[in-house]
Order: C-alpha cells, then sequence, then structure tokens
C-alpha cells in the first residue's frame, strides 16, 4: 500500500502524523510524498474552533476529488471525528473510515491488515523535532474544546520521553522542541509534582542536543525552579512561549484562566532580567463581555510588556464550553478588535527586528524558498517569521554565526559570518 498523509493543526498533531507515517513506513507500506500517488489518503485534523474545523472539511472535499481520480481509499482521522464525527459522517458518506484519536493504532493496523508492537517515528523537520511530553488538558478555561476531545491531562513517563530523545539525538536532531496541552503540569499526575525543569535538564544532557525549547506554558505553572533553569542552563533557549489570552483580571477569572495579571506582571519582570530572553504569547480578540476599557487594558499592555511575538486569534464561541453561553460580542466588533491586535502585533515585530539589526546570532538553517530560511534561540521555526539568509551553499539541520544586516516590513535578513 502507497500511504500519503496530511497533517492539519498544531505542531502536536504533527508529532503523532510523523508516527503514523513512520509505523507504516517501517512495517513495510510506502510512503507517497504526493497524494495523487497514494492507494490511501490519511487525514489527520485538527477540530479546536470552527476555522479549524472548516480547513478540514476543506481538506477533505480535495481529498476525495483526488481519491474520485485515483481510486485511493480516504481514512479521516483525529480530532475534527472525536468532536464532530456525525457531522463529518453526515456530510462526507464518500469516506472510507474514520478513526478516533484512541483508533490510531486500529488504523494503522487496518492499513497493514497485521498487528504492530512497536510505533516508529519518521520526523519531517530538518535540526529539530517536536517532542511531545504529554496529552490532554485538565485546565478547563471555558472557551476552550482540548478537555473535550482530548481528554484530562496525561503526561508520557520521563522514561519513555528520554528514550525517544536518544533515538531523535541518533537521527541528528538538535533541537527539542517540548510540546503538551499544557507543558508546564508536566509530571502532575505522574509524580505528585512538577517534573518539568527535570526534564529538560535531563534532555539537554543528552548527548548531540543543543538547544532544549519550551511552548505552551500556562503561567500558573512558571514556578521558580523553572525560571532558575532558563537562567542556569546554558542548554534551554532564551525563549518562552506563554499564552496569557487576556490580562484583565476579570475576564482571566470569568473563563477561568486560573492566573492574574500580578502572576503574569511577576513572570515577565523575572524573564526580562535574562539578557536577551524572548517572550512569545498569544491573545483572543473579543472575549464574552469584554468592556472597550478591558480591550484598551490589554492594548497598553502587549505594548509596554516584554512581548516580543505576538500571536492573535479571533473568539468563537465552540459548542460544549461555558464560555458560549455567555453574553457575546458582535462579531463586528471582534473583528475591529482583532484588526486592532493585529496592528500591535506588527509593531511589536518591528520593534523587535529593529532591535535585532546589526547583532549576531547562531542560526540554524531549517528550509528554503528562494532563500534559505532559519532561526535562533529567540524564535521558533515554523511559528515565528524566519530568518532569510542569502547563500549558496547551507545545510539543513546545521548552525551557523550569523549577523543581521537588513529588514524591511515583513522579514529579517541575516548573512552568514564565514571563517576567513
Amino acid at each position: 500500500m502507497k500511504c500519503n498523509i496530511l497533517s492539519l493543526g498544531c505542531p502536536k498533531n504533527l508529532v503523532e502524523s510523523e508516527e503514523i507515517i513512520g509505523t507504516l513506513g517501517a512495517a513495510g507500506a510506502e510512503i507517497a510524498i504526493r497524494p495523487d500517488d497514494a492507494d490511501i489518503l490519511i487525514i489527520n485534523t485538527c477540530g479546536f474552533i470552527e476555522p479549524a474545523m472548516q480547513e478540514t472539511r476543506d481538506e477533505i472535499q480535495k481529498a476525495l476529488v483526488i481519491a474520485q481520480q485515483t481510486d485511493a481509499l480516504v481514512y479521516v482521522y483525529g480530532c475534527a471525528v472525536d468532536r464532530n464525527e456525525e457531522d463529518l459522517r453526515t456530510t462526507f458518506p464518500e469516506i472510507s473510515r474514520f478513526f478516533h484519536i484512541q483508533q490510531r493504532q486500529e488504523m494503522i493496523e487496518a492499513i497493514l491488515n497485521h498487528h504492530i508492537t512497536r510505533t516508529n517515528r519518521l520526523v519531517t523537520t530538518h535540526g529539530y523535532a517536536y517532542l511531545k511530553i504529554a496529552d490532554g488538558c485538565s485546565n478547563h478555561c471555558a472557551y476552550c474544546t482540548i478537555p473535550l476531545i482530548r481528554g484530562p491531562f496525561r503526561s508520557i513517563p520521563e522514561h519513555d520521553i528520554l528514550e525517544h530523545v536518544h533515538e531523535l539525538a541518533d537521527l541528528g536532531i538538535k533541537e527539542l522542541i517540548l510540546v503538551a496541552q499544557d507543558t508546564t503540569r508536566y509530571g502532575e499526575d505522574l509524580y505528585g509534582e512538577s517534573r518539568l525543569a527535570d526534564l529538560i535538564r535531563s534532555c539537554g544532557e543528552i548527548q548531540g542536543i543543543s538547544w532544549v525549547r519550551l511552548l505552551y506554558a500556562h503561567p500558573r505553572g512558571i514556578t521558580d525552579t523553572l525560571l532558575s533553569e532558563f537562567k542556569q542552563n546554558e542548554r534551554v533557549c532564551n525563549y518562552l512561549d506563554m499564552p496569557i489570552q487576556h490580562i484583565n483580571d476579570r475576564l482571566l477569572n470569568m473563563v477561568n484562566r486560573q492566573t492574574s495579571k500580578r502572576q503574569i506582571d511577576r513572570i515577565f519582570s523575572r524573564l526580562s532580567k535574562i539578557k536577551g530572553f524572548s517572550v512569545r504569547t498569544t491573545v483572543i480578540a473579543g472575549l464574552p463581555t469584554e468592556t472597550d476599557l478591558e480591550f484598551m487594558e490589554l492594548i497598553n499592555y502587549l505594548k509596554q510588556s516584554i512581548i516580543g511575538w505576538l500571536g492573535v486569534s479571533k473568539y468563537y464561541p465552540e459548542s460544549g464550553t461555558r464560555a458560549a453561553s455567555l453574553p457575546q460580542l458582535d462579531p463586528k466588533l471582534i473583528d475591529e478588535r482583532y484588526d486592532q491586535l493585529l496592528d500591535v502585533q506588527q509593531e511589536l515585530l518591528q520593534k523587535r527586528y529593529k532591535e535585532d539589526l546589526g547583532t549576531t546570532s547562531m542560526i540554524m538553517i531549517h528550509g528554503r524558498n528562494g532563500l534559505y530560511q532559519g532561526h535562533n534561540e529567540h524564535s521558533c521555526p515554523e511559528i515565528d517569521d524566519p530568518i532569510l539568509i542569502k547563500d549558496q551553499s547551507l545545510r539543513y539541520g546545521h548552525f551557523y554565526p550569523a549577523r543581521f544586516d537588513h529588514l524591511d516590513e515583513k522579514h529579517r535578513y541575516a548573512e552568514i559570518i564565514h571563517e576567513k
């Protein structure tokens, strides 16, 4: 069987897709690069918010068009199936099979037509790899569907994670990007306390690993121990992705974020004392009942904080969430606030770019699209804007010293410092 997989959604989904295709390949299936060449088209779906569900529907429709031309089977797997299987079945009766998240092995064995005892992974990135350390979430933020889709928070045992890190290092992976729905909660369910700092330290001690990066950190879980690890451990990137969603205490409490402006201030204050530290956050435009004053509080806070990278999403009243039953803002007002936050995003981006101009940094090359694309420890591949490099002979997955030499409205450009 020739199999092709399309991975939608977040890096956590990408890890699952790499495991699916890696296991299939190791067990004898042929991997088709092009969907037109495949006997089975697998779509690993996302169902987090309505735009993700719409993207899932669009991609299913595209796959069905290909399947009509090639007689391929279409298998739909993952989050969107767990969230809305009945609707997908009704809309797309031509789908060969649907599989829930917990049916991953069943799907693989259905394709192979035999039992499997080991999961393999085919890493699709260059030099870096996402490392999934937990699944599910128990925070129950009022707007979020993840607990409905993925269930409660479940840490992966440390021994299993480190065994996987050794395998990744043997494959030439130099940077680990730790992901979960809530990375800072790692270990609480298994060991009675957070073991994230210990895990980060252990990952960095494995030969071949140069950088360890942390994404999806909840403010509630940023402990003094973890902050000390950032400051003292040279293998830990001076970078933190910590979604705050808002800064107004009333709204934070209303959507059950289990944090406060004071706590967020304390974390940012500590991080600002680490030279060159880079912070990424995400915020939601148009939370239910948000007033003009509360929105301006968020705008002003973002402009005055140490945040360098900002992600913005619109609020959607997702069925099954508590926030969907609250008084909603007018969609036009949400659009206006979303656009204002995008303007702030660009302001922060240009400020960061200007601060980088003329400085030097170690850059990992991770791709090419005309120009080489790379990132340094202060930016995350695929998530933050890439650093663009004009050169003729660089290798993917390798580090190079570079100097930021110019910028435009959208990009930073760097020049490799070649040894004389």
